[in-house]
């Protein structure tokens, strides 16, 4: 039978297979890895079965298939298939690689090809470095054929193995691994280096301020799309990146309210690289799925901020809220999501009536609206509580700003004293000792091995030392504390004090409300009451500022008398 099948005339496919893996694996300066990589190219698979197709006068004709980048692994390759549809239709009738390899690397499916499939079919299959040919009868290669199959697995899989570690290890040292930069960045020098893309940065500052100012997401899709602006999808075309969108529904991409969304809540923005959300099962399993938050690689100060941590924060509350754009506007009220009733803690409604041919609007609780048993109306009218909200934020801003004169004066003090590089030893100091205490504790833990002290006894010196390792971390966490608050500023350089100075004489608008203010409660006759943002920072600083004082020997002036009322 085998003589019959060397006999006969046969229409050859030659199947020339070259994956990035193939030339990951070959691209280094190794003198053997740039042999193996020639030796692999393209050209010269295809080189090595004319040659060889010259000792086999019986196939008369070749047809070259060439998957050039793709995996050996999946055999949903284009030419692949290609190769299979002309085999259906009996326009080839033999099969010619260089060697397994080139044919595919899952053990499985090449089996399966090769040992059922096409002999099913009357194929005949050439290996020609593995010196296999169906039409010969040899055992020997009938049971070595599987080995080499699993062999040419394994190394897909070891590759594979080595290829995701490495990825891993660069994303741990913060380097950006992905295809394309975000939106408002690009590739620097570094390659995985992520600069600031001078144009785009601005589009997401605008975006970030819009929403702080009470635009809905579609009101800023809205926008950005009137003004002309190029989707970040169409930005990276246009940068000539070759970017192309999965779910491109138009012929040019528009802004659309998911991509306004994953701009405000990705913190690339602020300088952290979060990466490593979504990955494959395993090399065989090409299908990406989500992996959890808590495996998520996440390493922050690797590139340069273009929204401040401060507004990022406020953002992300902003979405979180539940609030509503009035019908025909693309804002929300001034007041949404931060209005709630003293009381029972509902959400106080916007309402408008007409008093003859005047408008008026007020505030009123929710609860009280669905059920008037469960709490009494609360209610208030808006120009009441934009005077008591404008008033009272005044007076914050007042009070910060005699806070702000004391903090300057005390750290220009600081500055030009020795006392603040006593500040500095003392911390350093306490680090000191609580790694001393460490070390002690595995010291005594080695004499407990060693039979040099009994079991009670390491139990109390390890109980002693625990003690005083978190009193010295206790006073680390306060001195740091204290130090970032006077002498580098606090809260990113007093952020929030600058907020408030900085709008001292404007007016009451939605931008300024949710810098400075976390939520207002309204009691019964017209009573608020406002908490602000960092409500826990300004508590401390007064405290702090006098530890200070106390610290170089000033005496506190009119302000730190104010500041101690």
């Amino acid at each position: 039978m085998q003589s019959n099948l060397l006999s006969k005339t046969y229409h050859s496919g030659g199947y020339l297979r070259l994956s990035h893996s193939d030339i990951a694996a070959s691209g280094d300066t190794n003198a053997a890895n740039q042999e193996a990589m020639q030796s692999n190219s393209i050209e010269n698979q295809k080189e090595y079965i004319e040659e060889y197709l010259k000792t086999k006068p019986e196939i008369i004709s070749t047809t070259f298939y060439v998957d050039d980048g793709y995996s050996g692994v999946n055999f949903e390759r284009p030419s692949f298939q290609r190769m299979l549809q002309d085999i259906r239709e009996n326009k080839i009738d033999c099969v010619i690689v260089k060697d397994l390899s080139r044919f595919g690397r899952n053990y499985i499916e090449v089996g399966k090809y090769i040992e059922q499939l096409f002999p099913l079919l009357g194929v005949r299959f050439i290996a020609i470095n593995d010196n296999y040919d169906s039409a010969e009868d040899r055992a020997n290669n009938n049971i070595i054929l599987p080995f080499k199959n699993l062999i040419n697995d394994a190394y897909c899989r070891d590759i594979s193995v080595k290829i995701r570690s490495h990825l891993d290890v660069k994303r741990r040292r913060g380097e950006f691994i992905g295809a394309f930069p975000v939106y408002g960045y690009k590739r620097g020098e570094e390659k995985n280096k992520l600069v600031i893309d001078p144009y785009a940065a601005e589009i997401v500052k605008e975006i970030f301020c819009m929403k702080m100012e009470g635009m809905s997401n579609q009101a800023i899709a809205d926008e950005l799309n009137s003004l002309g602006v190029l989707s970040p999808a169409e930005y990276k075309k246009e940068q000539g990146s070759g970017y192309k969108a999965m779910l491109q529904t138009h012929e040019k991409a528009k802004w659309s309210v998911p991509t306004v969304i994953r701009i405000l809540s990705d913190e690339v923005y602020v300088g952290t690289l979060v990466q490593g959300k979504e990955s494959t099962p395993n090399y065989k399993i090409k299908v990406r799925e989500r992996k959890p938050r808590e495996e998520w690689i996440r390493v922050e100060g690797t590139h340069e901020a273009i929204i401040s941590p401060a507004d990022f924060e406020i953002v992300a509350d902003i979405l979180k809220k539940d609030t509503r754009v009035p019908t025909g506007k693309k804002s929300v009220s001034l007041y949404s999501g931060y209005l709630y009733c003293a009381d029972c803690g509902c959400s106080m409604v916007r309402k408008c009536v007409r008093s003859g041919q005047m408008p008026y609007t007020y505030y009123i609780c929710s609860g009280n609206k669905m059920d008037k048993t469960t709490c009494s109306s609360h209610s208030i009218s808006e120009r009441t509580l934009d005077e008591a909200v404008t008033k009272t934020i005044r007076m914050h801003i007042k009070y910060l700003c005699g806070l702000q004169e004391s903090m300057e004066s005390v750290r220009e003090a600081l500055n030009n004293s020795d006392k603040a590089k006593t500040l500095c030893l003392q911390f350093e100091k306490r680090q000191e000792e609580m790694e001393k205490y460490k070390k002690l504790q595995f010291a005594c833990y080695e004499d407990y091995k060693n039979g040099l002290i009994t079991q009670d006894e390491y139990k109390m010196f390890k109980a002693s030392l625990e003690s005083r390792e978190e009193a010295a971390e206790s006073a680390i966490r306060e001195l740091e504390k204290k130090k970032q608050l006077l002498l580098q500023g606090g809260m990113e350089k007093e952020a929030w004090m600058r907020d408030f100075v900085e709008n001292e004489k404007a007016q009451l608008t939605r931008s300024l409300l949710v810098r400075l203010v976390d939520r207002i409660y309204v009691y019964e006759n017209h009573r608020i009451e406002i908490l602000f943002r960092y409500q826990d920072e300004m508590e401390k600083a007064p405290e702090a500022l006098e530890d200070f004082r106390s610290c170089i020997g000033q005496k506190g002036g009119q302000n730190g008398k104010e500041i101690q009322k």
